[in-house]
């Protein structure tokens, strides 16, 4: 009976501060987004908490900036360029490790994986060095979309790669083998049993391409020009010289175009999920 009682009471314990560490890092995270939210609409010329009016004209100031929309635009067009660069290579090569290279697995996966543990200012800077008088069809290659969409490619497709590699291997090999005993190719396998099996990895993959192109910042720092300078980069650069609420507008900016496509993962996986039922 005390047994009893004491088990009951170590589980409440258990769940109370399971439930109490978990409102704190609810808050630890949150505190920062309601702050840069709040910020935003803040009525005074320099970022200061608490503020001391509440207004929308920093909204318009961000949409009327030529060089601030220029920023969002390219940041957009280089994650987009990434998602599309890094998806199809990952899962590919996630299939071909599965397939290929069973031997030398290990090897291939540290060798796809290891520049995801490389800090993105080697990488920049590596990047900027190599390729900083490259020219592409008589065009120098520095300070293009290009470079960054192939440097921020260099940490999404290792994600890609992990992500399909656990979907590749949660497939039912049997399908695979009865599609091809039943005389099908090996695109009409890839597309009629493969590519239903994993298109909410694939989603998903894309998702966390784009998001990570979106905020990064160190490699976009060392590869791009004021053309083609991504938002974070000129976030840090206007911070160095004012820091006005307009930063928090744009610090918003990128926090909506995530939940975004958070939201879109979410509907779409949902909606498949129903489906499936």
């Amino acid at each position: 009976m005390i047994s009893t009682f004491r088990a009951r009471v170590e589980r409440r314990v258990l769940a109370l501060a399971g439930g109490a560490l978990l409102v704190a890092v609810a808050v630890f995270v949150l505190i920062p987004i309601v702050i840069a939210v709040v910020l935003s609409f803040s009525d005074g010329r320099l970022l200061r908490f608490p503020i001391t009016g509440w207004s929308l004209r920093w909204y318009a100031d961000f949409a009327g900036s030529l060089q601030f929309m220029q920023a969002l635009k390219n940041s957009l067009l280089i994650a987009a360029g990434t998602t599309l660069l890094s998806v199809p290579t990952g899962a590919l090569a996630a299939w071909a490790l599965r397939r290929h290279f069973a031997r030398r697995r290990r090897v291939v996966r540290f060798a796809l994986m290891l520049p995801l543990f490389v800090p993105g200012v080697v990488l920049g800077l590596g990047l900027a060095v190599s390729f900083g008088s490259v020219t592409l069809l008589g065009w120098p290659l520095y300070g293009t979309w290009l470079i960054v969409i192939l440097g921020h490619s260099l940490w999404a497709m290792p994600l890609v790669f992990m992500i399909m590699e656990t979907a590749f291997q949660s497939l039912d090999p049997e399908m695979i083998e009865a599609s091809a005993d039943l005389g099908a190719p090996p695109w009409r396998t890839g597309l009629e049993v493969v590519l239903p099996g994993v298109s909410v990895a694939l989603l998903s993959s894309a998702m966390f391409s784009f998001v990570v192109s979106l905020n990064e910042f160190y490699m976009a720092l060392f590869l791009t020009t004021r053309d083609t300078q991504t938002l974070p980069v000129l976030m840090w650069l206007s911070l160095r010289s004012a820091g006005s609420p307009r930063l928090a507008v744009a610090a918003v900016v990128l926090l909506i175009v995530v939940v975004v496509a958070l939201a879109a993962l979410w509907l779409v996986t949902r909606t498949r999920a129903r489906a499936n039922r």
